[in-house]
């Protein structure tokens, strides 16, 4: 999830201190569906609501009616880790038969996120298919993400005649003229970022395209309307804000919440940090290193290479930096080096 966008509507700077701001629990608030936590807790938890919630998400998803499902969670809802992506494990069954295994995984790191959804999808088919079983045992399989930024991808627009990108991109194995391998291996990715201007076709959006304006903006005020207007459509997504609801009076999910916007903003401030650090030195060293090399090899090419040294190294040095102060802070609220290392995402000897 990020914090460093324009969804952010309870910002930690606007409450004294994190008992504040867990209180929100008690004011009929609602918590950030596009927090790892909070998105988890809404379509697993044990009420009817959550499953119908999860049922209406998977047949949007998948594009399929399912018949039954399993959830086979993989950790607690309501469980607080350094790391920004929470996933769970289903399987299910189409209402033809045919059995599914779905990862639904909530992640916001902007790297290369589409090898990693490879890596996934294929985790999840080999995790299912037994040593011995024909390959006609192969689960149909979905790795489904909701992404927080936008993906680096060409296409994605919801048809020729109308170049608006869709949220929604749906990836399989297929021939260059299109002509589809198995249809076993499914990868989709919900993009909330793109989801400006389907506000104004809810009748003509997909389920899963009106599911990606309910996640990016159940929690705003501001939306409120739009929302209401989607609940009475859909009954799934009325299930869904009646589960949003009900976890939002559970303080511990607004402590959840609290930390992983404490994270966040820490971990873009020491980007931003690190940047204008490695800037500055780069532009110094670079500069100097340049016209040394510009001697020799043309002032030009020498100033480029060594600006572009420099910033690297710069940047690098600054990151480190902030992650070790950003884990001795997190030493001084009482947790032990070792969590404090995970927490920063470092190696746990920079602290002793």
């Amino acid at each position: 999830m990020s914090f460093g966008d324009k969804n952010v509507r309870k910002g930690v700077r606007s409450f004294a201190d994190g008992k504040e701001y867990a209180a929100q629990a008690g004011t009929g608030a609602l918590l950030n569906p596009r927090v790892d936590t909070t998105f988890k807790a809404m379509l697993t938890r044990n009420t009817s609501e959550a499953k119908a919630a999860l049922k209406s998400f998977l047949e949007a998803a998948t594009e399929r009616k399912i018949a039954k499902w399993e959830l086979r969670p993989n950790d607690l809802p309501v469980s607080f880790v350094g790391q920004r992506g929470v996933s769970c494990d289903i399987s299910c069954e189409f209402d033809d038969g045919l059995s599914a295994d779905i990862e639904m995984q909530a992640f916001n790191q902007e790297y290369d996120y589409g090898k990693r959804a490879e890596y996934q999808v294929s985790r999840l088919e080999a995790t299912y298919l037994k040593r011995g079983e024909s390959w006609e045992k192969a689960p149909v399989v979905y790795q489904i993400s909701i992404l927080n930024f936008i993906y680096d991808f060409k296409g994605g627009a919801k048809s020729d005649e109308e170049k608006r990108p869709s949220p929604v991109s749906r990836f399989a194995m297929r021939t260059k003229d299109g002509k589809c391998l198995s249809n076993t291996l499914n990868i989709v990715f919900v993009e909330l970022p793109k989801v400006y201007g389907l506000e104004e076709s809810l009748d003509t959006n997909t389920a899963l395209e009106n599911w990606a304006i309910f996640l990016k903006d159940a929690d705003n005020p501001d939306k409120k309307d739009i929302i209401d207007k989607l609940t009475c459509k859909e009954k799934g997504l009325m299930e869904a804000q009646k589960s949003l609801s009900s976890v939002s009076t559970d303080m511990d999910l607004w402590w959840a919440e609290y930390r992983q916007e404490i994270y966040e903003r820490d971990r873009i401030s020491s980007i931003e940090a690190a940047t204008k650090k490695g800037l500055a030195k780069g532009y110094e060293e670079g500069l100097s290193k340049g016209i040394t090399e510009g001697i020799s090899k043309g002032m030009k090419e020498g100033i480029s290479k060594g600006m572009k040294d420099g910033l690297s190294k710069g940047r690098s040095e600054g990151i480190k930096e902030k992650a070790i102060s950003l884990a001795k802070k997190y030493m001084s609220m009482g947790h032990s080096a070792k969590e404090a290392a995970e927490f920063a995402e470092i190696d746990e000897s920079l602290l002793l």
